[in-house]
């Protein structure tokens, strides 16, 4: 007796092919209701803030006399600053922050050239490597300790992002990560730019 490949009846086969179907079009409808109803939130981390959001955002336009505060509205659309908030002097230690938050600028790539880097104080002194960046004014440390949020570390010393809007909209501990802020950062520069 010569064996035949078994092969499953006509009638089976034509069930299976109408499961397979309904699964190609029926699976990624349950799929799609797994990631909306937020069971599956596997892609919620690369749309989260790292940083702390300042809702509403804190908008200084109308504050464009205090000398610490008038760098950003150089801004044009669609670039971005990140601003040290020191309520003392700029020692090393803010030194220290401003040369990382330099390095971190570089690291955007070709978005670096959109993205400034500020440090407003308490009171005068700085590193001579940052001369130009370091703006002492006790006026607009207090104007904005008195509108930020809390943070981790108090209210300041803090590293904010300021849009070409004037408006503060992240917050970030003065001591805390720096891949967070490039994370943001490059999230920020993607969604505002202009095409």
């Amino acid at each position: 007796m010569t064996a035949t490949p078994s092969t499953p009846p006509p009638r089976t086969r034509n069930r299976l092919t109408l499961l397979l179907i309904v699964a190609a079009f029926v699976l990624p409808i349950v799929v799609a209701w797994f990631y909306s109803s937020g069971i599956l939130s596997l892609s919620d981390r690369k749309l989260v803030n790292r940083g702390q959001l300042v809702s509403p955002p804190l908008d200084f336009s109308s504050q464009a006399e205090m000398a610490g505060i008038a760098p950003l509205f150089a801004l044009k659309p669609s670039e971005w600053s990140v601003v040290l908030l020191q309520p003392e002097a700029c020692a090393d230690a803010c030194g220290k922050i401003l040369d990382d938050l330099l390095t971190l600028r570089e690291l955007l790539g070709q978005g670096a050239v959109r993205v400034t880097v500020h440090a407003i104080t308490g009171a005068e002194g700085s590193p001579d490597t940052h001369v130009g960046r370091v703006h002492p004014d006790p006026a607009a440390i207090t104007w904005l300790s008195e509108r930020l949020p809390d943070g981790p570390t108090g209210v300041l010393p803090a590293i904010v992002l300021v849009d070409w809007r004037h408006q503060l909209v992240l917050r970030y501990a003065s001591t805390g990560e720096l891949s967070a802020i490039q994370r943001d950062l490059k999230r920020l520069l993607r969604a505002s730019a202009i095409k």
